[in-house]
């Protein structure tokens, strides 16, 4: 069980879901005070029962914010105040050791978003254009010259003396001698005479993207100076 000792102003008091509840102001022997909020703070009560571990110099209670008990100075009982931890009336400034006034409270810091916008350019592909190939049949004129061969009859009589006939029959004979010629035949056959090819290639250009932005400005109102506020001199922030 925690003691007095392992308690110490200043301590960051955390539910058991990690969630930040406030700082410790005050400790006694059995309890001790925590400022809950920055501008509008409320003060809770906490035994040493309810402190579940010490992590990290910050106190992890065992409940929730829902567990957090109203501590008030004047006395009175409050049914909230210490429920459920074998408390019974409420705790008072006396039963702290506390005077009437509080002392100052610990600074908390106050974190105040600002938003801006960045351009994240995003490329995508798309069909910039297209390239068609149409081939057309044409019909053209070509002229081949060609060699033809032909056979023809020469007679020629020739006069032959005393040589014995051979089977000479003294008839009529009729003797026919074929002449051969070459024609002409035409055929087509397609041959490859040429071929296109075509090729992408990517290239690269940059272009210049013009585009608005949005962003959070911060005006600070109040009479506080640089010193008061903890900002430099030079402080770039607009101020009223």
């Amino acid at each position: 069980m925690y003691q007095r000792n392992d308690v110490r102003e200043g301590m960051t008091v955390r539910s058991m879901d990690g969630e930040k509840l406030g700082k410790v102001f005050a400790v006694n022997e059995d309890e001790f005070l925590i400022e809950k909020g920055l501008f509008f703070p409320k003060d809770y009560v906490c035994r040493y029962s309810e402190i579940s571990r010490l992590e990290d110099g910050d106190i992890i209670l065992m409940h929730g914010k829902d567990g957090l008990h109203r501590f008030s100075f004047d006395g009175t009982r409050d049914e909230d105040v210490l429920a459920g931890t074998g408390g019974g009336a409420g705790v008072g400034p006396g039963a702290l050791g506390l005077g009437s006034t509080r002392g100052p409270s610990t600074q908390e810091e106050v974190a105040i978003p600002i938003h801006g916008e960045r351009l994240d350019v995003v490329k995508h592909s798309t069909q910039a254009g297209e390239v068609r190939v149409h081939k057309d049949v044409v019909v053209e004129e070509q002229h081949v010259t060609v060699p033809l061969r032909r056979e023809r009859v020469t007679v020629e009589r020739r006069a032959v003396k005393d040589r014995p006939a051979v089977n000479a029959s003294f008839q009529e004979e009729t003797v026919v001698v074929p002449l051969r010629a070459e024609e002409v035949e035409v055929r087509k056959r397609p041959v490859l005479e040429e071929e296109v090819v075509i090729r992408r290639q990517a290239v690269e250009e940059e272009r210049d993207i013009d585009e608005t932005v949005r962003r959070e400005r911060v005006d600070i109102d109040g009479a506080e100076d640089s010193r008061t506020l903890g900002l430099n001199s030079d402080d770039p922030l607009p101020r009223r």
